[in-house]
């Protein structure tokens, strides 16, 4: 059953007979179409003379279908043009309207199962909070399964933004001891002069302005994780007194005689290539082997395209929680600007333009309008190789029938759909069996 809004002059005997069966809300003020469509979740639209307003009521949810009723040849062509769904010249018989009607109900159950796939792959494929499919990044999540309980030292290596610390945090869920501290600590922020208290805390009057106890980082992680970001910008003074702790276990506070044992474990992180910091003099080389046992590489956004829609439903879905507004998804044509950028600020440089058109839009869906002018430039609208949501979902069904081996009603159990929804995807996405 489809939920109908109508603005018609005169509805039509022949209208009458075509929608019976389907909520049918009647409109009398044209001038609130726009507004009633973006808050009334409405399947259809049957209205006349309304040509010029149906890119406005595409924009405000492109999954209403727009029908438009009577007018001239010239109205009904530029109504298709913006989106509607097709033009009934009066008068009309009751079998064409019902037809129309009929392709609509098909098409919005085709809508349903596909979004359901999709939360599928959503919940598949996240992780800890890492949030993807990309092979390299299913490599990342096994390695964690396989070292979180045992790890003592590791280091995440990546472009600024990758999410090396989403990483982290994983690997710390994942460990022996999750509940712990996780306790974060940027080196390319230090004081060269002050990063030994930072880390090891101190003793009051051990030097000018300690004027109590401090307890550092290395003693406030406990048995939990401490997370060292952009290690590669340690000052090198301060190197030998990591490399102390990580032979050892011992630490002491700056003006102590005391001497502290680290029980906690070391998640490094850094954007520069360690290995050419050494060369250049920059990193000592026993610092570099005591902390590169374990290396976690993430790729860049640009090398993992296929899982910027599952990203981006995961950051709408989170960025409208947070605004508490209710925007349902991205339009296509939205999509593919994403799809299209290269992404130089990867997952964070996403995570801004996401946030930034859930707070813009006042329709139920994100378009290309709402998205930063640079994604909608010349280069945003050229073809796109990357994998596309369709290809996704492809994939996901013949993961699916490969794992029931090829048996459809199975399948479709699986998949959650009717066995005819599913056997539409096999006609639609040419999956071969």
């Amino acid at each position: 059953m489809l939920k109908i809004l109508t603005a018609l002059k005169d509805i039509p005997e022949a209208a009458l007979a075509a929608l019976k069966g389907h909520e049918v809300h009647e409109l009398k003020n044209r001038a609130s179409l726009v507004g009633r469509v973006s808050h009334g979740d409405y399947h259809l639209v049957l209205a006349d003379g309304i040509a010029a307003m149906v890119a406005n009521i595409k924009s405000a949810d492109p999954r209403t279908e727009v029908v438009l009723v009577g007018g001239s040849d010239e109205e009904g062509v530029e109504a298709i043009k913006n989106g509607a769904f097709s033009f009934l010249k009066a008068p009309f018989a009751s079998e064409m309207l019902a037809a129309i009607v009929d392709d609509i109900e098909s098409l919005v159950e085709m809508r349903s199962e596909t979004a359901m796939l999709e939360e599928q792959l959503d919940q598949k494929h996240q992780f800890a909070g890492i949030v993807g499919r990309n092979p390299r990044i299913l490599d990342i999540i096994s390695f964690i399964r396989r070292i979180a309980p045992y790890y003592r030292v590791v280091v995440i290596t990546g472009e600024t933004g990758t999410g090396k610390e989403v990483v982290a945090r994983a690997l710390h869920s994942q460990s022996a001891r999750p509940d712990d501290p996780f306790v974060t600590s940027n080196c390319a922020g230090y004081v060269e002069t002050l990063i030994e208290s930072e880390l090891f805390g101190h003793q009051k009057g051990s030097f000018t302005g300690a004027i109590q106890d401090k307890v550092g980082l290395f003693e406030a992680a406990r048995e939990g994780a401490l997370f060292l970001d952009e290690i590669g910008d340690l000052p090198l003074s301060f190197q030998p007194h990591l490399l102390r702790v990580l032979q050892n276990g011992e630490f002491r506070p700056v003006g102590s005689h005391r001497v502290f044992q680290s029980k906690c474990r070391i998640i490094a992180a850094t954007s520069k290539d360690l290995k050419e910091e050494v060369r250049s003099g920059r990193f000592r080389e026993d610092l570099f082997y005591r902390i590169t046992p374990l290396v976690i590489d993430i790729p860049p956004l640009r090398e993992r395209k296929d899982d910027i829609p599952l990203l981006s439903r995961f950051l709408l879905k989170r960025y409208s929680d947070q605004t508490k507004k209710q925007v349902n998804g991205i339009s296509r044509p939205a999509q593919e600007m994403l799809l299209s950028h290269n992404w130089p600020g990867n997952v964070r440089e996403l995570e801004n333009v996401i946030n930034q058109a859930v707070i813009l839009t006042a329709d139920s869906f994100v378009g290309p309008s709402h998205l930063p002018p640079y994604l909608r430039g010349p280069k945003a609208k050229q073809p796109t190789e990357t994998t596309s949501l369709d290809r996704v979902v492809k994939r996901h069904i013949e993961s699916v029938l490969e794992e029931c081996r090829g048996n459809r009603s199975r399948a479709s159990k699986l998949l959650g759909i009717s066995r005819r929804a599913l056997l539409r995807k096999i006609e639609k996405h040419a999956i071969k069996l």
